[in-house]
């Protein structure tokens, strides 16, 4: 299935998922990378078989394998921090909620063989998806330090948005 063939596969029941899906992703003014990362990374992140095969061909398509695997990386690593610090921040005490993580998160030295901004951007919205508020904090500040808009970030919100409900279309259909 082609990235095309999945928007027209979109119900009429979600046609405002439809349309922002169109314009968030097919038709975005953002850079190709930060738009097709994140619309995998998302897919990745829900676990949904179908989109990540769609995201998976597409970027297959536009990138060197390397991309792929860089995304994957991400994916894998923002989760096992956004478990971590969902976990962490839910301790009862402020001293608990100051712990350490004390696991190994290497691929994060190198930003998974990213350009940093797009392992950034990337992180944020598979923090979004696996809704980390310590994680979406952090990445966000991060990238208005570097120099990004509040609608770069934005918009990284915008495709985890359409990117789970697309997948809810798929689980309810």
């Amino acid at each position: 299935m082609t990235i095309n063939e999945l928007k027209n596969s979109i119900p009429g029941f979600a046609k405002d998922i439809k349309l922002n899906f169109s314009s968030l992703i097919i038709n975005s003014d953002y850079d190709e990378e930060l738009v097709y990362g994140c619309a995998y990374a998302s897919s990745l992140a829900l676990g949904d078989e179908k989109i990540i095969n769609v995201f998976e061909n597409e970027c297959n398509t536009r990138f060197e394998s390397e991309f792929i695997e860089s995304v994957k990386s991400t994916v894998t690593i923002m989760t096992l921090n956004n478990v971590w610090y969902k976990y962490r921040d839910s301790m009862p005490h402020t001293e608990m909620k100051m712990a350490p993580q004390k696991m190994r998160v290497n691929v994060m030295a190198n930003h998974a063989g990213l350009d940093k901004i797009l392992f950034e951007s990337i992180s944020l919205c598979v923090s979004a998806i696996n809704g980390c508020t310590f994680c979406v904090k952090a990445h966000s500040d991060l990238l208005l330090d570097n120099g990004e808009t509040k609608e770069y970030i934005y918009n990284i919100g915008r495709i985890a948005s359409v990117m789970a409900a697309l997948s809810k279309i798929y689980s309810i259909q």
